[in-house]
């Protein structure tokens, strides 16, 4: 008799200390709420993106000479990521991206005729701690047949340090070239420049630039700092937009 009632207070504090283990064990974690972050390109549009029928026509400052360039083609599409990492699996990411081919009949004092492309990858869903940041690197990208060359040149959001390459050196709210003023006019510094288009006078590739991207409008003036091939004296040059059809 002993034995079994000893035997029911052992099951009974078994049963207890069960119930006590199992509502102390902690819940699971809930899953995170979803989220869509939207990534549009917003003023990266009024600055960078034109349409087939746009055209621009440059003169350098320094020697004269004449370049024109035309939009060859140009794409705005939207793209959209689904993260993969334990941080991110709860987060869309919904972005505008674009691509733009700009020609021109120029050759330059290298024998090179080039086009340019000018483009942006985005941000990155998959970023430690999250979520992704908003904005926007174009990079313009030279081509000749030989190959080809790549620099940023404009940034969204507008970095003024000059950690970042490239970042906004100085805006003005007005801005004259070649004795057209215009509006909202962003100056962006590329260190060691490999996309300026050069002259016709040979020039050591590189040197800094400075892109002055005007709303509405793009490119219309480029400085560059660099040197002469023939004796390495200092030429320092800038091409300034003279006349341009502009579609958006």
């Amino acid at each position: 008799m002993k034995n079994t009632q000893w035997i029911h207070i052992a099951l009974a504090a078994l049963c207890t200390a069960l119930l006590l283990a199992s509502s102390c064990k902690p819940d699971p974690p809930k899953p995170k709420d979803p989220v869509t972050i939207y990534n549009n390109l917003g003023e990266v549009k009024d600055y960078c993106v034109f349409k087939p029928g746009t055209w621009w026509v440059y003169q350098n400052d320094l020697t004269g000479d004449i370049d024109s360039h035309w939009v060859a083609s140009c794409q705005v599409w939207k793209s959209t990521e689904h993260g993969t990492e334990s941080w991110s699996k709860h987060v869309t990411l919904v972005q505008e991206l674009f691509d733009m081919v700009v020609k021109t009949n120029f050759t330059d004092g290298l024998g090179n005729k080039c086009y340019w492309e000018y483009y942006t990858t985005g941000e990155y869903i998959d970023v430690y701690p999250g979520p992704p940041s908003q904005g926007f690197v174009v990079t313009g990208r030279k081509v000749w047949k030989s190959g080809g060359t790549y620099n940023d040149i404009f940034v969204k959001p507008y970095f003024t340090t000059s950690n970042y390459t490239p970042y906004q050196l100085a805006f003005y709210p007005k801005y004259t070239v070649s004795g057209v003023e215009y509006d909202s006019v962003r100056v962006f510094r590329v260190e060691n420049d490999g996309v300026f288009p050069e002259s016709k006078t040979p020039t050591v590739p590189g040197g800094r630039s400075d892109y002055y991207f005007a709303k509405g409008f793009g490119i219309i003036k480029i400085y560059n700092q660099g040197y002469r091939a023939l004796d390495d004296a200092v030429w320092n040059q800038t091409w300034s937009l003279i006349r341009k059809k502009i579609v958006q």
